[in-house]
């Protein structure tokens, strides 16, 4: 076994997390989010055709599933899916008598093996086009899994060598369904290397991270030392530092900022008193009546709103007016290669559309929120990417580190008033997370009220995980 792989085992062998309720809250947190991006995917006819043709293949089932929408959480050094891969692969290995902590141990440690990995490897891992939830996710489905089963020594060695050799995942696949298959195969690929292990007598090479010659020089063509994993294990974690994106609606964490900074541009001009003076003709005294009137339609998801912010509204629906017909020109300010992960500047379809800011930004100012179900057209008319062709991105803020985003929507009307706003911390984000109770609002999306009840009661309620999936199962969760 060489010196890093060795250092690997060590830390994931040793690992102990039950002084850790920081990490421990992140990942239960996680865990429902996870399920809360997996719920709505259930109905969807791609997922369910790969459910009839997989079978029992319980993760790549739930990898693709819960990654399908993009509604699951990402992680900035990763540049990729955690959660996605490692609870699905987890899922797949569950025994009866498995406890929440345990369960919640060896997803810690699988985060952490990926964000690790992730920092040391990006950005030129992503620039050079390849996929880490595909590409990474498989390591740390592994780590995860014999972290939860027990596994030690050389047989932990020989695991993380299967799952490495089968690294794959091209970020090419972006709007299309072999961007979620990249989940399920990574969490399949993790169990697969684990049931050759424990069903076969096949062995391996133990030296999968060698200095010379294994993954981190063949995939990076980096040389990466055991210091570089000691130095950065749990310090503080990755699931803290820099922390989970989640989100709530479904489209590449990479325009977040964006979204959220065009939602306030959008009510700052809707509030302003020249376009309230211009479309409902009133006086200045009447503006705060005008300013009432456009806000009598909340948010559907209130709680999920910037309340750092002004108060969202969903404007146009309660105006009846269109933004697009006074804009003359939006512009999206990124660092530069902050946007990398937003590849269309014109989708044509819905797929497309959820990494493409300026899809997102069309919809905010056309609707005064990000409309979800445009995420599922087939097409997207040709009048829509006319109004996309009006905004422009740019590259002029500072550069920020790997773990950092920000984004600035400049909004220019046709009468010449400009709106600008700047985001870097959109709910959602690390610093501004989302709690149990936004939690509950997205379960919302697919499920009742009462059956989010039963399912948080038995979450909170169970020492071991099997009775909570026998839950989820019976309200109709889980359909593997």
């Amino acid at each position: 076994m060489d010196s890093v792989t060795q250092t690997i085992v060590n830390y994931i062998e040793q690992t102990d997390v039950t002084n850790r309720e920081d990490l421990l809250s992140v990942a239960r947190i996680a865990f429902l989010d996870y399920l809360a991006s997996l719920a709505p995917a259930e109905d969807e006819p791609a997922v369910q055709d790969l459910a009839r043709f997989v079978g029992d293949d319980k993760a790549l089932y739930y990898g693709f599933a819960s990654h399908y929408l993009d509604f699951d959480d990402a992680q900035a050094n990763l540049a990729g899916h955690f959660s996605t891969v490692l609870y699905s692969a987890l899922l797949a290995v569950l025994e009866p008598t498995d406890t929440w902590h345990d369960f919640l141990r060896a997803y810690i440690i699988g985060a952490e093996l990926e964000g690790i990995i992730g920092s040391l490897i990006n950005p030129a891992h992503r620039t050079q086009g390849w996929h880490s939830t595909g590409t990474v996710g498989v390591i740390g489905a592994a780590a995860a899994i014999g972290a939860l089963r027990g596994l030690h020594g050389e047989s932990l060695a020989q695991l993380l060598s299967l799952a490495a050799t089968q690294s794959a995942g091209m970020f090419f696949q972006s709007g299309t369904d072999g961007k979620p298959l990249h989940a399920g195969l990574a969490a399949r690929n993790g169990v697969w290397a684990y049931e050759l292990l424990k069903h076969t007598s096949l062995t391996t090479s133990t030296k999968p991270f060698d200095p010379e010659r294994g993954w981190f020089n063949t995939i990076g063509n980096i040389t990466v030392t055991s210091n570089d994993i000691a130095s950065r294990w749990l310090v503080p974690g990755q699931l803290i530092e820099p922390g989970l994106w989640m989100k709530v609606h479904p489209y590449c964490s990479a325009a977040i900022c964006g979204a959220e900074a065009a939602e306030v541009v959008a009510h700052r001009i809707y509030t302003s008193s020249s376009y309230v003076s211009k479309h409902y003709n009133v006086s200045p005294d009447a503006e705060e009546q005008g300013k009432r009137r456009l806000c009598a339609t909340p948010d559907p998801l209130p709680v999920l709103a910037n309340t750092e912010k002004k108060e969202k509204c969903n404007l146009c629906n309660a105006s009846g007016l269109f933004l697009w017909d006074d804009i003359d020109r939006v512009t999206v300010h990124f660092p530069p290669g902050a946007d990398a992960a937003l590849r269309y500047t014109l989708p044509s379809t819905g797929r497309e559309g959820q990494f493409s800011i300026e899809y997102v930004v069309y919809q905010v100012l056309a609707y005064g929120a990000v409309q979800d179900e445009l995420f599922k057209i087939d097409t997207i008319d040709q009048s829509i990417r006319d109004y996309m062709s009006r905004i422009e991105r740019v590259y002029d803020l500072p550069k920020v580190s790997q773990s950092e985003r920000i984004t600035k929507v400049t909004v220019t009307l046709k009468n010449g008033d400009a709106f600008t706003e700047t985001v870097n911390n959109p709910k959602g984000s690390p610093k501004n997370p989302l709690n149990l109770e936004d939690i509950r609002i997205k379960l919302g999306l697919t499920l009742k009220a009462d059956q989010i009840d039963r399912i948080m009661e038995a979450f909170t309620n169970t020492d071991r995980v099997e009775p909570f999936l026998q839950t989820l199962r019976g309200e109709g969760v889980l359909h593997v």
